[in-house]
């Protein structure tokens, strides 16, 4: 049992928590026609529910084996090198979301989103590029027609306001 885990959940837990509260207050609307709070409210369980999961997996304890964990699948790793490589992942993933919330202004949701996505998978160790720019703009295209035709959320289209208008 790692302190730092429990605290982590018990932190996601608490903000899933809040921002359920928060998106309970929103009109869900009808399935057929949803409201602005209902997508929030997926989320909110969602969050909740994977939250509580992580914690009572570190409360709870678990049974011995017997046996010594599996090693690396990579040669020559050791759990000081692959925890450097997490956290220079997680240093990148942070940063990425910092300039996806600077850029979602001006260049717009779907410009956004998409390069968001690109490096994202980039940054996971997918080192093609076709398939990569493929799989973000399918992401996107489906984002833009969830959240913005079909929930009518209104998300800013930046440069593209004058194109898709």
């Amino acid at each position: 049992m790692k302190l730092g885990s429990i605290v982590f959940a018990g932190l996601i837990l608490t903000v899933g928590l809040v921002y359920e509260i928060m998106a309970l207050n929103m009109p869900r609307g009808r399935l057929s026609y949803p409201g602005p709070g209902l997508f929030p409210m997926i989320i909110g369980i969602f969050l909740i529910a994977t939250a509580l999961g992580c914690l009572l997996q570190e409360v709870l304890p678990r049974k011995k084996t017997g046996e010594d964990p599996p090693a690396s699948p990579l040669p020559n790793q050791d759990s000081t090198t692959t925890g450097d490589r997490n956290v220079n992942k997680t240093v990148q993933l942070m940063a990425l979301m910092v300039g996806y919330t600077l850029a979602l202004t001006p260049l717009g949701f779907p410009i956004s989103i998409c390069a968001f996505l690109v490096v994202a998978i980039r940054i996971f160790g997918y080192r093609r590029w076709v398939p990569s720019v493929a799989m973000a703009a399918v992401i996107a295209a489906i984002s833009y027609v969830s959240f913005v035709l079909w929930l009518k959320v209104p998300l800013p289209l930046g440069i593209l306001e004058e194109v898709l208008g």
